[in-house]
């Protein structure tokens, strides 16, 4: 297995609209398209990971219910292992409704929670997760320290998305080697805009590498003895729900075809940039080697995209 991740599945319907009315206006808002995908940080970045080539396996929990039922079904049909996603059969999955905006490219979250049991010490297999190369994580929970530490344990990388600012993440930093934060997550510890040299100082508690993601910006920080600080590419977005998600993804499959920082960094940021093109957070995640086109030409080959677009479209996962 190259990377497994601990994380719980989330189905989401996104819903794209020309414009958001006003609250009590009489305004007909029309919607333009609606599709039905597997969300979820963790979920989403084995996603796109599989998608271009690498095994990929989550240890998690679903509800016995409609939403948890198209959440494995996505990952099933996307290549990720769910032999170790196990079924509350009394618990309901998280539903998200994405509503975006076309005309600004705004998004609201409208989110129903579940109410599953959590991932038990003695659903992480030790086994399975000594048999990757790479641990994905979000938050460093008491289950999610727990599996870091199998992981460290058998020299499994654990590679976190830091999100939304957590503590727990800054005091358990010597159980993580690949820090990617979101700006979110950065301001919560610094209040500028100094990203190398605070990344530096992230580095210096553990992680090997540590950059933050600057959304249109790009992203800057330290891979190993690289100076980090790439630029966004230039697509025309649709939706950037999932965008970072899919970084990680990327960025850990690019970590495991060895290429360089700089180019790492570049290939992860191109998945995402495509992504971008299509709704929701996983219909418009490219394989490697449209990818590499991308990155050669600026030119986006559509043809499996919106095969898979179509198919979110119809809700029938």
């Amino acid at each position: 297995m190259d990377v497994i991740g601990v994380g719980y599945p989330v189905q989401d319907m996104s819903v794209r609209v020309d414009r958001i009315p006003e609250a009590k206006k009489v305004i007909l808002s029309n919607v333009l398209s609606i599709s039905h995908q597997g969300g979820g940080m963790v979920s989403t970045g084995l996603t796109a990971a599989s998608i271009l080539g690498a095994e990929a396996g989550i240890i998690g929990v679903v509800g016995n219910d409609p939403n948890g039922m198209a959440c494995r079904k996505d990952l099933d049909m996307n290549g990720v292992d769910t032999s170790h996603l196990i079924t509350d059969p009394n618990g309901s999955t998280d539903f998200t409704i994405v509503l975006s905006e076309a005309t600004t490219n705004e998004r609201y979250f409208i989110g129903k929670r579940g109410n599953l049991e959590p991932v038990r010490e003695e659903d992480l297999d030790e086994e399975y997760i000594a048999s990757a190369k790479y641990l994905l994580v979000t938050v460093m929970d008491p289950m999610t320290i727990r599996a870091a530490s199998i992981a460290k344990a058998h020299g499994v990388e654990v590679v976190i998305d830091a999100d939304i600012f957590d503590q727990r993440t800054m005091d358990h930093m010597d159980l993580i080697d690949v820090f990617i934060c979101s700006e979110e997550f950065y301001l919560g510890v610094f209040n500028d805009d100094n990203y190398i040299d605070h990344m530096k100082e992230i580095q210096a508690m553990g992680p090997h590498i540590a950059l933050v993601t600057l959304g249109s910006r790009g992203c800057a920080g330290i891979y190993d003895d690289t100076r980090i600080c790439e630029g966004a590419y230039t697509v025309e977005v649709m939706d950037t729900c999932g965008a970072g998600d899919v970084f990680h993804g990327a960025f850990i499959y690019a970590m495991l075809k060895g290429y360089a920082p700089e180019f790492t960094v570049r290939f992860a940021s191109a998945v995402s940039a495509i992504k971008c093109t299509r709704q929701g957070g996983r219909a418009g995640i490219p394989d490697a080697e449209n990818t590499l086109h991308f990155m050669e030409t600026g030119e986006i080959d559509y043809t499996k995209i919106d095969a898979r677009v179509k198919l979110y479209e119809t809700g029938l996962l």
